[in-house]
Parts: structure tokens; C-alpha cells; sequence
């Protein structure tokens, strides 16, 4: 489990980590970890909180003490995600009454949504409480779903993910991960079986493929990797606006919605050409 992270002020703060306690891949083999797989645990879990750097947990809310775990980790201001699961819609909404308030890769090693037992896709689709992760590369969720999710939960329950792999930026290839080659070709990161390792997506691409797989606006894209992450992880007091008294955590884009420059608490922390150094 991923535990740590770090702030320096020679190089971009990690704001904490998330932490995954899942089933769906030891049910359906739909995971590339099978042997970081984990049951809930009150005990190892006894030191996870912001302070130490864990800011949200990933759960199958189905697995025996998911529900306990919920609620003492919440208890100490740890956000709860549901994903990886093959939960029914009452075992989601239990761990919803517990405390959850986000779903990790909307869609993806989930129970697929049925007309007689919704389960855990039901739930998130229906709820606002709950913000879902999503990962708009067009390959992990089809277009035409990308476009239902957001006119069910709009800028306010969507937050775009990338859930991208160690070659990201890199040319095509093979690369190692958790012990496995991946394929790379430059648009989708395969196993040699061809199931999706990870993706090759950008966050600022994610944004650009939202407006063109919805037609939404900018702000409203925008909104959904600044403002809605920032309010589910109880940063919104100090990160996610461009205003007074707010951390000057900035993105600059072109006309086209490409990434110029990017600044960490107002030091230039890329730059995509010399003139944007600052």
C-alpha cells in the first residue's frame, strides 16, 4: 500500500496518497496486483490521516470490515472511495451511509450496471453526494458513457483522473510495471493479453476530450480537476480558486487548451518554452 509522500520546497508538494484495499480483481482477475491485494484492516489502517499523508482510501465496500474501516477512517478526516468492486446497490449504500464520498475509475472493475441489481454503478450515478473518478481517455470508458456520466452528475460530481503509468511521455515500447511488461504504442498501455495497464493520459488532454465528448464549457471542465477535487479532499478553503488569500497553485493555457506553464504556490514549476519561466 502507498503510504508516503513528500514536500520540498525545491520541488512540487505531493498533496498525500491513496491508499487502495480492493476485491474485484481477486474475483475477476481484472487487476494487475493480485498479490497487493488486501482485506480490510482497523489494525494497519490504525495510523492512516492526513498528517501522516494519506488523504483517501480506495475500497470494495462488499469486503468483511470495508464498513468499520469507513468509519474510523473518516473519523479522522480520511476521504473513503469506492472501486475495484463487485458490490450490490445495498452494500454500496451502506458504505455510503458509513461515510464514503468518492468512487475510484468510474465503470472500470466494476459489477456492470443492471436493471434489476444497480449496485455499485447505481449508486454512483444517482447519488450527489458522492463524487466519481473518471478517466477520459476515451479508451477506459467509451465516449457515449463519458457523456451519460455528465449529464447525470455534471461539474460538481465528476472528477477527472488520468490513472496514468510510469511511460507516459515516452515513445513506443515496452516497460516494466509492478513486475510486468507493458506495452506501449503510444495511445493505450497494454499487457501482452491486451488488457489496459494504466493510461497515457494527461490531465489537461482529460479536460480537452471532456469538452469534446459533452460539449461543456471550459470553466465546467476546469472545474472538475480544481474546484471539485479540492472541496472533496477539505483543501477547498485554500486550493482550487484563483482568489485572495488562495495558494497560487496555477495552470496556464494556450487557446487550445494545451498546458504553457504551471505554478506551485507561485514559483514556476514547468514551463513548456523559455518565455513562460517567469
Amino acid at each position: 500500500m502507498m503510504a508516503a509522500s513528500y514536500t520540498s520546497s525545491e520541488r512540487p508538494a505531493i498533496g498525500g496518497s491513496n491508499t487502495r484495499v480492493d476485491s474485484a480483481g481477486k474475483v475477476t482477475g481484472r487487476t494487475r496486483y493480485v498479490d497487493d491485494l488486501r482485506l480490510p484492516d482497523l489494525a494497519a489502517a490504525a495510523d492512516w490521516s492526513p498528517e501522516a499523508g494519506v488523504r483517501l482510501v480506495t475500497l470494495a465496500p462488499e469486503l468483511p470490515g470495508a464498513l468499520e474501516l469507513v468509519r474510523a477512517l473518516t473519523g479522522r478526516g480520511v476521504r473513503v472511495s469506492l472501486g475495484h468492486s463487485l458490490a450490490t446497490y445495498a452494500e454500496a449504500q451502506a458504505a455510503l451511509d458509513a461515510g464514503a464520498r468518492y468512487a475510484t475509475h468510474l465503470f472500470n472493475a466494476m459489477r456492470p450496471l443492471d436493471h434489476r441489481e444497480p449496485g455499485l454503478l447505481g449508486l454512483l450515478l444517482t447519488r450527489p453526494e458522492i463524487v466519481v473518478g473518471l478517466i477520459a481517455d476515451g479508451r477506459h470508458v467509451h465516449p457515449a458513457l463519458v457523456d451519460l456520466v455528465w449529464r447525470a452528475r455534471g461539474p460538481h460530481g465528476v472528477n477527472l483522473v488520468t490513472d496514468a503509468m510510469g511511460a507516459l511521455g515516452m515513445p513506443p515500447g515496452r516497460y516494466p510495471l509492478a513486475g510486468f511488461d507493458v506495452i506501449v504504442d503510444g495511445h493505450t498501455a497494454r499487457l501482452a493479453d491486451g488488457r489496459l495497464a494504466g493510461s497515457l493520459l494527461r490531465l489537461d488532454e482529460a479536460v480537452r476530450n471532456l469538452m469534446a465528448f459533452t460539449g461543456c464549457a471550459l470553466a465546467d471542465a476546469v472545474a472538475t480537476v480544481t474546484t471539485t477535487p479540492a472541496r472533496l479532499l477539505g483543501l477547498d478553503h485554500e486550493r482550487g480558486r484563483i482568489a485572495a488569500g488562495y495558494l497560487a497553485d496555477l495552470t496556464l493555457l494556450s487557446p487550445d487548451r494545451c498546458v504553457l506553464a504551471t505554478l506551485v504556490a507561485g514559483q514556476v514549476a514547468f514551463a513548456s518554452a523559455p518565455g513562460w519561466q517567469g
